[in-house]
């Protein structure tokens, strides 16, 4: 609506084509380790902070596409990293304000930089430590930016309509959302948008993973 950064623009309506699922939450080092012990790669660092429940973060956008891959062949279900428009669609959970609890700051909804929670700037928070959104999806809101398929363009312009991921050749940076527990809460709005290098690793990020019905 013309109120977020330059690469949230132009504004645009998108109809999703098709049912998907979304993680009710982060995917956790708990998760990420079975898939580490069958395959056999290496347990990503926690950065000193813990394993268990909090979000399995030094994962890069290449390896979490495997472990969509692994844990497609292990269930027989299609698993895989959300477009950036399924993303938001269940972040925002059915309302069009900058956060999905309203319009002002964190609070005490999210981890961010200045949320206000224990974990603030410091480290992430275990998974579903703060309130769900009305589709009952944990931290889509901080904690860590999670990845989504798309390749990242510098705007909207020509971007799908139909809630498919962009996807161009030789695709250099994609897109991550959500923002995380090192920036401002301005990052963690429902609408922001960021992005990184597919092999790098970043104590920041982590992933979600959506399933097709």
């Amino acid at each position: 609506r013309g109120g977020g950064d330059s690469d949230e623009q132009p504004g645009r309506a998108v109809t999703i084509a098709g049912a998907f699922a979304l993680g009710e939450h982060e995917v956790t080092f708990e998760d990420y380790a079975r898939f580490c012990a069958a395959t056999g790669c290496e347990l990503p660092d926690d950065s000193g902070w813990g394993r268990g429940r909090r979000p399995a973060v030094n994962v890069s956008w290449e390896e979490a596409g495997a472990y969509a891959r692994w844990l497609s062949d292990q269930t027989g279900r299609r698993y895989r990293l959300p477009s950036e428009a399924e993303w938001e669609y269940a972040a925002r959970a059915g309302t069009a304000t900058r956060f999905w609890w309203g319009d002002e700051p964190a609070g005490s909804h999210a981890n961010c930089a200045e949320c206000g929670s224990l974990w603030d700037g410091e480290k992430t928070a275990p998974v579903g430590r703060f309130a769900a959104n009305a589709f009952g999806l944990y931290d889509t809101a901080g904690n860590v930016w999670e990845f989504a398929q798309d390749c990242y363009d510098s705007s909207y312009q020509g971007a799908p309509l139909d809630g498919s991921p962009l996807v161009v050749a030789n695709c250099g940076k994609r897109v991550i959302r959500g923002g995380s527990w090192s920036v401002l809460s301005g990052e963690v709005r429902s609408a922001s948008r960021w992005r990184e290098f597919p092999p790098r690793h970043s104590d920041d990020i982590g992933l979600r993973l959506a399933r097709d019905l």
